[in-house]
């Protein structure tokens, strides 16, 4: 075995990971071995009854005498993953999907008196549309503690960012990537709290909830002192299996009407329209053939799809920032492709070597297709036009590039619209940067304004 490798991250102070061997190598500790136990047959169970939802170790070993510091420990092995997605990432439609994972699995827990302590998107694997469980060491010992932990969380990561994508088309991509999950929202100035009467309890339950915790940790030390030989006098094994089970039956009503259903309301709902019929059929024309040319070869990622190769099935990875775009390419395919929302300009500007980047799927996908949105990276988002080539040779080793002419009606629009100086020649100074880091092997006019470019990184070997 290679020399394991020390992963640092929250989330893990009794526990410790390591990667060793294309594996992760997890230790739980715990002075209580039933909390171990629990994690095993939290296990077993998810296995037997969804095994598609959980991520099972290969390798397990108990250690049933406590070490010198009193402390019992799990160890077990799962295999990496890959590709790694955020929660950033991903889209409204994906979560809700997830939610309902998750409620699945802990029903099924506690009916045999065991719970999910954690309801956060990053314990699970999201190259599957609806998630799979890799932090076993989410399931604990059933008792009101822990479920009540749970649907906290579960408020934070999934009810919040739904309801503020559904009532104020904040995608749950920025509501992830702005750590607005760490906050204590107020969702009183919301219309539907006064019109839905189970909303409004809810928000009486959440608003009393911060009320009294903030009281508490503002309390004298004989009061906590008291709360704390109150919890310890109370024995966890006097669970309510069935109470437990109705308030997760009530939390998954609400959350079933927090499906993102609209899907109608995007910019680009009549792109096809914006050109001609023939300018249409040479591009998909061309998009098939670069994908049946490249598709043995990797996996491949449409960078700014606005649906427009929504036919093309052999596309395995599709990424737009457009909120109701992104929501109806997840209802559209299956549970293997994988779609992404976020802003392609910055991650292509803010390039980290040493990081996996969600543009080609931390190199799961080394074929790329760029067909209308150079023109929206460079001149509406501002992105150079070196970094844009530079950056782009780091990620893909094929790319299929559409360049309008300064004389496109689109590139005028933008132009207008930027109120600056930006020189745009659909040469490109005969492309000279992109020279540098590509060799052009084909080229095709799709108009009188735009041309289709089929390039190959220059590492590749002719």
């Amino acid at each position: 075995m290679n020399k394991p490798i020390l992963v640092n991250k929250l989330g893990t102070s009794s526990s410790e990971i390591y990667i060793a061997d294309n594996h992760y190598i997890k230790t739980h500790k715990s002075v209580h071995i039933s909390d171990l136990i629990s994690i095993i047959d939290g296990i077993k169970l998810l296995k037997k009854s969804i095994p598609n939802y959980i991520e099972c170790p290969t390798f397990t070993n108990l250690e049933n005498s406590p070490d010198e510091k009193g402390f019992y420990k799990l160890t077990y092995h799962q295999k990496i993953l890959e590709p790694w997605i955020e929660a950033e990432w991903i889209t409204g439609e994906q979560l809700h999907l997830l939610g309902k994972t998750i409620i699945k699995q802990q029903k099924l827990l506690i009916s045999k008196g065991l719970c999910l302590v954690d309801a956060r998107p990053d314990n699970y694997w999201l190259a599957k549309s609806y998630g799979v469980l890799v932090d076993l060491g989410s399931i604990k010992p059933l008792s009101n503690q822990n479920i009540l932990s749970f649907q906290s969380d579960f408020q934070k990561h999934f009810t919040n960012p739904l309801i503020l994508e559904i009532d104020l088309d904040i995608p749950i991509s920025n509501y992830f990537k702005g750590k607005i999950n760490s906050s204590n929202i107020n969702l009183w100035g919301l219309n539907r709290n006064f019109i839905n009467i189970n909303s409004l309890k809810d928000l009486i339950k959440i608003s009393l909830i911060n009320f009294l915790s903030n009281i508490i940790s503002s309390s004298s030390p004989d009061f906590i002192e008291f709360l704390n030989s109150e919890s310890e006098d109370s024995n966890p094994d006097n669970y309510n299996i069935k109470g437990h089970l109705n308030s997760i039956n009530k939390l998954q009503k609400k959350f079933n009407s927090l499906k993102p259903n609209k899907i109608n309301q995007s910019n680009w709902n009549n792109y096809k329209e914006f050109h001609s019929k023939e300018y249409n059929s040479k591009k998909i024309r061309k998009i098939k053939n670069f994908v049946n040319s490249k598709k043995s070869l990797t996996k491949i990622v449409d960078l700014g799809s606005n649906l427009t190769t929504s036919d093309i099935k052999e596309i395995d990875i599709r990424i737009d920032n457009d909120l109701y775009t992104c929501r109806r390419m997840r209802q559209l395919y299956g549970d293997n492709k994988i779609i992404l929302q976020f802003d392609i300009a910055e991650y292509l500007c803010n390039f980290n070597h040493e990081k996996n980047n969600p543009i080609n799927c931390g190199g799961l996908a080394r074929a790329a297709i760029m067909t209308g949105i150079i023109h929206h990276l460079i001149i509406d988002n501002g992105l150079r036009i070196d970094l844009f080539y530079r950056n782009l040779s780091y990620l893909f080793d094929y790319i299929l590039l559409e360049f309008p002419s300064k004389d496109d009606p689109m590139v005028k629009l933008l132009m207008r619209k930027k109120n600056e100086i930006i020189e745009w020649n659909s040469e490109q100074e005969d492309f000279s940067i992109c020279k540098k880091f590509f060799n052009i092997k084909e080229s095709i006019s799709l108009s009188d304004t735009r041309q289709v470019f089929e390039l190959q990184n220059k590492k590749i070997s002719e």
